[in-house]
């Protein structure tokens, strides 16, 4: 036991540091929360004003701190080299804080997509669909699918499909190119003769 206590204490200065550097990153997420306490929404210059502070409290602290300067710089630097794409969620409303949402919905995506097809690489998939796969929802029911479906506009749904077959026929393309460059250079020069020979 007297070793283990030991042991720990070994440890105790470095845990301390470590454990007062994760609340400084804690308490910087949590000023960047687009709601305060009571549910109100907060403005984006609330917010420069507050993580301003923090960031002043913080540099601060690194002259009082010097072992822990290193950390706070990462820290300071992190946040001023973005600090133009920060705020923009507090002016415009339906803009995500950040991006945790949206890389869930493509882990599920590609997990699901996994699961069908039994390939580990869902690379073809997203190149193939491209933005037009953000619009499966695998838990969705046909008939709510139906129902969602019924709400596109015709004029929409052709434009659509429009650019859906423009991105299919340029992969097409590609696949063509990679597995038969003979037969696609051969058609490629064919269709050339023919417009040259149409031009004459």
């Amino acid at each position: 036991m007297l070793d283990i206590t030991a042991l720990r204490q070994r440890y105790a200065d470095p845990y301390a540091q470590l454990k007062r550097q994760s609340e400084w990153v804690i308490e910087l997420a949590r000023l960047f929360e687009p709601e305060d306490d009571q549910g109100h929404a907060r403005t984006a210059r609330q917010v420069k004003r507050e993580v301003k502070q923090f960031l002043e409290r913080l540099e601060q602290e690194a002259v009082d701190r010097p072992e822990d300067a290193n950390v706070i710089a990462c820290i300071v630097k992190a946040v001023r080299h973005r600090w133009w794409g920060l705020f923009i969620c507090y002016w415009i409303s339906n803009v995500p804080s950040s991006t945790n949402a949206l890389e869930t919905f493509f882990k599920d995506m590609k997990h699901h997509q996994r699961r069908i097809t039994g390939r580990k690489s869902v690379h073809e998939f997203i190149l193939r669909y491209g933005p037009f796969a953000a619009f499966i929802d695998y838990a969705e029911t046909p008939d709510a699918l139906l129902a969602r479906l019924h709400q596109v506009k015709l004029e929409d749904f052709k434009q659509a499909r429009q650019v859906l077959r423009k991105v299919e026929t340029r992969l097409k393309k590609l696949h063509r190119f990679r597995h038969h460059p003979d037969k696609f250079y051969h058609d490629l020069e064919a269709r050339w003769e023919k417009a040259i020979a149409s031009n004459q």
